[in-house]
């Protein structure tokens, strides 16, 4: 094999298991007698493996910096002395793409497997059967609001009474929405219907495509419909709202706005 290019195709596809014989049992024969490529399906590996536990649930602002540090620790492991070696600009490219390409799977990956609008279904119907138990039952907003914060909510929580459309607040409890920190409360109706608010650190972006979405003075609301439930989310800054009710699907939307309006 020729050294004056790089075989990144070649040996990326042998580090993922896609070449055929008899190019593997080729590729592989070369690798174990060539140090430049070994010292290059190395650093592949290494890349990959710190895609894997090095990224979160959502993309860093700094991905760019982190991908340079991967590539940077990568180069002061690889071999010692003389024969180090750091890579071309085209190999630590190929490597970035590598750790970003990861990151953007493992993220799709993670948001597939976490059903929220599910989980605020289950819920509100554990709040409505009785199994869901409020850990402050007041019908003051601001009492509310203070307990969240002293039980440790890391995030502001805006609660309001929603009397004007005939909903008064009932309590609430410090909970866990899909493995994350949330703020539960709870309203009720007429004829006693039960309304749930929950607040969590998130983004719409983790949602599954919604049934419908709506805009209301720059406001976009994702309406999603889980059996009799009607389930509208929207984003407060770094925070997801969603409320959860059996009412009539425009009446939810509506309280959805008078919530998120008041801002």
């Amino acid at each position: 094999m020729n050294h004056d290019h790089p075989f990144g195709e070649e040996l990326q596809d042998l580090l993922d298991g896609r070449l055929a014989e008899p190019a593997r049992a080729e590729m592989a024969a070369h690798v174990a007698q060539c140090p430049r490529c070994r010292e290059e399906l190395a650093v592949l590996e290494r890349a990959r493996a710190a895609a894997r536990g090095l990224l979160p649930l959502a993309q860093p602002a700094d991905l760019a910096g982190r991908i340079a540090s991967v590539l940077d620790a990568a180069d002061r492991t690889s071999a010692p002395g003389a024969t180090r070696r750091r890579l071309s600009h085209r190999w630590r490219f190929v490597a970035a793409g590598l750790v970003a390409a990861a990151a953007l799977v493992a993220l799709l990956i993670l948001r597939s497997a976490v059903d929220l609008p599910g989980a605020v279904a289950r819920d509100f119907a554990g709040y409505r059967d009785g199994r869901l138990a409020l850990q402050l039952r007041t019908g003051d907003p601001a009492a509310l609001e203070h307990f969240f914060a002293e039980r440790g909510v890391a995030f502001p929580t805006r609660v309001f009474d929603l009397a004007m459309m005939q909903y008064r607040l009932a309590g609430g409890r410090v909970h866990r929405l899909a493995g994350r920190a949330s703020a539960l409360f709870a309203y009720t109706g007429p004829d006693a219907a039960p309304l749930i608010c929950e607040m969590y650190g998130g983004s719409l972006a983790e949602l599954p495509r919604a049934a419908e979405q709506r805009v209301h003075d720059g406001i976009t609301f994702h309406v999603y419909r889980v059996s009799r439930m009607t389930l509208v989310f929207w984003q407060e800054g770094a925070v997801v709202c969603v409320l959860a009710s059996e009412g009539n699907t425009d009446e939810v939307v509506q309280l959805a706005y008078a919530k998120a309006l008041r801002v």
